[in-house]
């Protein structure tokens, strides 16, 4: 930890002290470190004083507890990650999905919670509610966590067969859609129902069929998560998929094999079936080749020298700036960032490294997480923004783009269109940021934008998650942009828009450590 100068007195910022290309992370102290800036650019002032406020929300805790959940020194229970969001008035489930996404990959990090008894009245009548926000389509991500919390108990429902099959078809549709926290706690929901013995095969059949639908998108968003499983069989499936699939389709298997290798869980007997399939990719070119050399870097440095032999090339970027140890224009978001909050802050640099660099793609993606729901959300979107319109140094276009489809606020939509259209070899990533900020506005010509082959399965995906007027001319002809694209466009039609939790009129949620 290190002491910085603060208001008065100093302020102890969390670091994380394990090695930037070491084999783990201290998610413990990630979460520390969350909490206490968003305590401090939503609070500020005397931690006394936000004792009250969690003990308004029926959490009570004295000052040193506090001070030692907010150093890392002590876990942090999910109810109070949950008191936070209410004492913060943010919305619920920013903080603690991606918690909770830190401890699943690199936990255990949050303390363990003494689950709340549920009397057989209570249990009905949230599950009267339930089912009415299900039909209703009305549920939020912590609404599935309850849910799913609910029903995967020893002593909880049995619910019919049709109705579990019913729910989770809807919850793995909507995690497809989703983004932010309305992703991250979703994406709990199904780890949860996927460990249970009966649910848990319910969710492999649901995301196997949502995935094979005509033209569905998004599939990343739901292949990842059964690598989270301990069922032999759901692995099996995983790697047979793999195998067979290419596209999205075969990143999604991949994210969820890399999930079991992070995590040190994979069984001994896959390694070699997964070296083989790793070969017969590389073998297939770079369509197949480059998923594959993703899995071999994280397996053995023998069988990456292999795989980059049969593929012909090293499939990961070499520029300098694209390593983590330094990421082009780190300095500049360091600098912004330090500006915006007087505090001189080692972990945000290291969740910098890791979201500005593809070294890691796990660590990548939870630090983009992270940093899109703290403080920083806004300081940092604004410094990619301008490293896509003036980059800095090698690779610092792209390692911007890829952090606005994490961090960018519908506030910046005019900014992302500005540059959708002058930066043409941005445009597939301000396409994704666009359509997770709020939606691409309408007046933006996405069939023009069609006419690329290369770029068209990322335009017909903005139109689907913006329900842009475009998307009934990409369902209605073929001829506009390709059969493939058309059936993109009706699957969207058929699924749904984007999905945020976030009620209307309610603004981006950013914080501010300024002032």
């Amino acid at each position: 930890m290190t002491w910085v100068p603060g208001r008065g007195r100093p302020v102890v910022i969390p670091e994380d002290e394990t090695s930037l290309r070491g084999a783990r992370i201290d998610a413990r102290g990630r979460i520390a470190w969350l909490l206490r800036l968003s305590r401090l650019a939503a609070a500020p002032g005397p931690a006394g004083r936000f004792v009250e406020m969690l003990r308004a929300q029926g959490c009570v805790l004295g000052p040193s507890t506090l001070c030692r959940y907010e150093t890392g020194v002590e876990a942090v229970p999910k109810s109070v990650v949950s008191a936070y969001e209410r004492a913060l008035d943010a919305p619920a489930g920013r903080l603690v999905g991606v918690c909770l996404g830190l401890d699943r990959m690199f936990g255990p990090a949050l303390a363990s919670d003494v689950a709340p008894a549920f009397s057989r009245a209570a249990l009905s009548d949230a599950l009267g509610e339930w089912e009415e926000q299900v039909a209703t389509r009305s549920m939020t991500g912590t609404d599935w966590i309850h849910l799913a919390d609910a029903i995967t108990r020893p002593t909880g429902p049995v619910l019919p067969p049709s109705m579990l099959h019913d729910w989770v078809a809807q919850l793995v549709s909507e995690t497809m859609r989703s983004v932010r926290h309305a992703y991250t706690t979703r994406t709990h929901a199904l780890d949860l129902l996927l460990a249970d013995r009966s649910a848990g095969r319910v969710v492999l059949d649901t995301v196997a069929s949502a995935v094979a639908e005509p033209g569905a998108q998004s599939v990343t968003n739901v292949l990842p998560i059964l690598g989270g499983s301990s069922d032999p069989s759901v692995l099996r499936w995983l790697l047979m998929h793999f195998e067979h699939s290419e596209g999205e389709q075969m990143w999604g298997a991949a994210y969820g094999l890399l999930n079991q290798i992070c995590t040190g869980r994979l069984p001994v007997d896959l390694v070699p079936r997964i070296a083989r399939a790793a070969l017969d990719a590389a073998s297939d070119g770079p369509g197949r080749g480059e998923p594959a050399f993703a899995l071999a870097q994280r397996l053995s440095a023998n069988l990456t020298q292999q795989v980059v032999t049969r593929l012909g090339y090293y499939a990961a970027p070499t520029a300098v700036g694209a390593r983590v140890q330094s990421p082009t224009a780190l300095s500049a978001y360091r600098a912004a960032a330090l500006q915006a909050s007087g505090l001189d802050d080692p972990m945000l640099d290291r969740l910098l490294r890791e979201a500005l660099s593809p070294d890691f793609v796990e660590r990548r993606h939870h630090s983009s997480l992270l940093l899109a729901v703290s403080p920083y959300r806004k300081v940092v979107s604004e410094v990619a923004l301008e490293q896509v319109r003036a980059p800095a140094g090698p690779y610092a276009a792209h390692a911007a783009g890829h952090a606005l489809s994490y961090l960018a606020v519908p506030e910046q939509r005019e900014d992302l269109v500005d540059l959708l259209e002058t930066v043409p070899e941005s445009r597939a990533a301000m396409l994704v940021a666009l359509a997770r900020a709020g939606g691409v506005p309408e007046h933006v010509d996405l069939a023009a934008l069609a006419a690329d082959p290369v770029l068209a399965p990322t335009v017909v995906y903005a139109a689907g998650m913006s329900n842009h007027p475009d998307l009934a001319l990409f369902a209605a002809s073929p001829q506009l942009a390709g059969e493939q694209v058309q059936r993109h466009a009706i699957w969207w039609q058929e699924t749904g828009t984007a999905v945020s939790d976030v009620p209307a009129g309610m603004p981006s949620d950013c914080l501010s450590l300024a002032g």
